[in-house]
């Protein structure tokens, strides 16, 4: 008997977006997947996660567990039972917890994919406070600034349920229209765009935006923080900022105006090679076309001042008085789950404070203290220091992390490596236990990456294949043999554990598909109301928008936002220019894939197989370089080649290299890592941000010459 078709609704993981998707299952076999047009992201859908279908029926998916055989990295390999596996980690774990204390354990994980909560939850349940993430890097700054600055997360009010629509805009370094990132979507951006008055492009390259883009600011990369301060020395010496909120709701304005007074737009002009009448032009337009937002690109992170260009950045919402209001930067309401996080929050945070955070003090704040990882890497490839054994779930250090030849040492003085994937990834070759990982579509679980104000219903469409589990129950299950007093008994219990605080079990909310909070249950100006605290204000020290941060005074930081040059850069490195003449950007953004990810999927590899490197035509010529010719990369690190791509749309002194390939065809262990991965040439120190250890990816001296 044929069995019934049926459709499931779901939530694709094939970024950390999260699109409502509808699966089309026909004899018990996926047949087709398809957006939902009755979800958040309106039916709409990107290539990657059309394409979940051949990543999940992949040939090379690891499917059962495996342990090592042989030297690390031999590619050697046997089969063993789940038990024998999470026994083996369970007890590693343990052992070096009696030897070394819990802080010789690392656990890693790559960009969020709505399991950050079990990962977090995993660590603080060992007692070990070394949590890897890209946070130096990678949204871990934004969300320090937001924190010590507003009391919250800001993001951008695209969706008009206050009654307004962004007026002016500003993507500053981010390139939201080919990707659904930190949970902003690129479907809500793209269709406010249509009501906004301005489009300010704030990036050294013309990004697919330019067109659209009234004003454009080619800038230097790095130098962004000289940029925002010059913005803020035009809006508060012509006082068009806004003189009632910054009187009743900001603390510092006169130390920040003080301050400002050393950027000067033709200063900050000749930093940022941006003219000194648009520095001015784009002041303007941001303070007096309101409502408006900033879209801040991880790019802005990646650099050794990036704390200090984030508070200038915010401090211009804030005087301009664009935070909290209709069409400005909101803080978005939790869903009746609450802030799914507290999953993770309610088990007691280690006591020891994470590697490299003693150092950098910003990583060791409430709600999750994280460890610098350049500064565990660079540890073990020295054969010392505090972690003797890490845990890592979907992640790849070795395509993803400053300096891959320091990151390669490092995983091998490793006492236990053990690494949860879907694929034999460069780095889960060199482990000593691989842990098969089930697809999205073979999941049940909760999605919690948009903006705090829904959630989502994961619904597996099929089961596992081979004996691929979750990454919930991964994590359960290693738990239960480690901490049992914070697990559960399966993962079932586990979701309704959850999903308590909004009354309803796994199964009513699986079939439910979302718990959301509407346009009418959106509340703005919450610092008007007791909403945060009794008598107004923000969730900070000063009940107020913090321009002078009372947290950096703390830890011993400047408390204002300043700039810094580059470490590499004609002006604070001269001697290096003549050897290495070019400025090297490592962040090239692909829409076929996510970092990493999917290079072996046909559908997204045919788009593009190989890296491109983008070289001004100029440039190319006085270099004899044509367009589709391999070129060598060269920095002091080492040197990469990609396939030279000639693009009119930047400085002629930039060349911008794509991140984060490595090519799964070529033969194991490395799988041509070393061929051109963007991090052979990037440095892991000594130059980072002082508060939360940075490191510079996207302003970097470089060499260009062809293959």
């Amino acid at each position: 008997m044929d069995r019934p078709e049926k459709i499931i609704k779901s939530v694709c993981k094939s970024c950390h977006g999260g699109c409502g998707v509808l699966v089309k299952v026909k004899e018990g076999k996926i047949a087709k997947i398809k957006g939902n047009p009755d979800s958040f992201t309106r039916g709409t859908m990107c290539l990657k996660g059309l394409s979940s279908l051949e990543d999940a029926n992949h040939p090379q998916r690891v499917l059962y567990p495996m342990k090592r055989k042989g030297k690390r990295g031999g590619c050697e390999w046997e089969r063993i039972s789940w038990n024998e596996a999470l026994d083996t980690i369970a007890n590693r774990m343990k052992e070096a917890t009696v030897r070394h204390g819990a802080r010789s354990i690392a656990v890693l994980q790559g960009t969020g994919r709505g399991y950050n909560r079990y990962t977090f939850r995993f660590a603080r349940s060992l007692g070990t406070p070394n949590i890897g993430l890209p946070a130096h890097f990678c949204y871990g700054p934004r969300l320090s600034v937001f924190g010590m600055m507003v009391g919250g997360r800001l993001y951008c009010d695209y969706h008009g349920w206050g009654g307004s629509y962004p007026k002016t805009q500003i993507s500053w370094g981010k390139q939201l229209e080919i990707t659904n990132a930190d949970g902003e979507m690129a479907v809500w951006f793209l269709d406010s765009l249509k009501k906004a008055k301005h489009l300010i492009l704030i990036d050294p390259r013309a990004t697919r935006l330019a067109p659209k883009s009234d004003l454009w600011l080619k800038i230097r990369p790095g130098t962004d923080g000289a940029l925002a301060l010059a913005m803020l020395h035009v809006i508060i010496h012509e006082q068009l900022y806004d003189k009632d909120f910054v009187r009743d709701w900001t603390y510092g304005f006169d130390q920040l105006s003080e301050r400002v007074r050393d950027y000067p737009p033709e200063r900050a002009a000749e930093i940022t090679w941006v003219p000194k009448d648009k520095i001015v032009e784009a002041a303007r337009i941001f303070a007096l076309e309101k409502p408006g937002c900033i879209q801040i690109g991880e790019a802005l992170e990646a650099s050794i001042h990036t704390i200090h260009t984030l508070m200038a950045i915010v401090s211009l919402m804030a005087i301009t008085g664009n935070i909290e209001r209709p069409g400005g930067m909101v803080n978005w309401i939790p869903p009746d789950t609450g802030p799914m996080e507290d999953f993770a929050m309610e088990v007691p945070p280690p006591r020891e404070t994470p590697v490299g955070a003693e150092r950098f003090r910003l990583l060791n704040q409430p709600p999750f203290a994280m460890c610098h990882l350049p500064t565990v890497f660079k540890e073990l490839s020295e054969d010392k220091g505090t972690i003797k054994l890490m845990h890592i779930e979907g992640s790849n250090p070795l395509v993803a992390y400053e300096n891959t030849k320091v990151v390669m040492k490092g995983l091998l003085n490793l006492e236990f490596l053990s690494v949860a994937d879907l694929y034999m990834s460069p780095t889960a070759e060199y482990a000593d236990i691989v842990l098969p990982v089930a697809h999205w579509l073979e999941t049940d679980d909760i999605y919690d990456m948009h903006p705090r104000f829904w959630v989502g219903a994961i619904n597996k469409a099929r089961e596992p294949r081979g004996e691929a589990w979750p990454d919930n129950k991964i994590f359960n299950e290693l738990g239960k043999r480690i901490a049992p007093d914070y697990w559960f008994q399966d993962v079932e219990e586990m979701l309704n554990y959850q999903l308590r605080k909004a009354k309803i079990g796994w199964s009513e909310f699986s079939q439910k598909g979302v718990l959301a909070k509407t346009g009418s249950d959106q509340v703005y100006y919450k610092y008007k109301t007791d909403y945060w605290r009794k008598g107004g204000g923000f969730r900070t020290k000063t009940g107020k928008v913090e321009l002078y941060s009372t947290l950096m005074e703390e830890l011993g930081y400047d408390p204002l936002p300043n700039y810094c040059e580059p470490a590499e850069s004609p002006y604070s490195a001269p001697q290096l220019e003549g050897e290495y003449p070019f400025i090297l950007s490592t962040g090239g953004r692909i829409p076929y894939y996510f970092h990493s990810q999917y290079r072996q999927i046909l559908r997204l590899r045919s788009r593009q197989p190989n890296p491109l490197v983008q070289i001004h035509p100029k440039t190319a010529d006085r270099l004899g370089i044509k367009s589709g010719d391999w070129v060598w990369i060269e920095t002091e690190r080492g040197r990469i080649k990609q396939v030279a791509q000639l693009f009119e749309g930047m400085d002629e002194r930039l060349i911008t290299v794509q991140a984060s390939w490595y090519f799964p065809e070529f033969p194991a262990p490395d799988h041509g890592l070393w061929e051109s991965n963007a991090n052979v040439l990037t440095s892991n120190g000594p130059s980072f941000d002082p508060a939360i250890g940075a490191t510079p990816l996207r302003s970097l001296f470089c060499k260009i010459y062809k293959y």
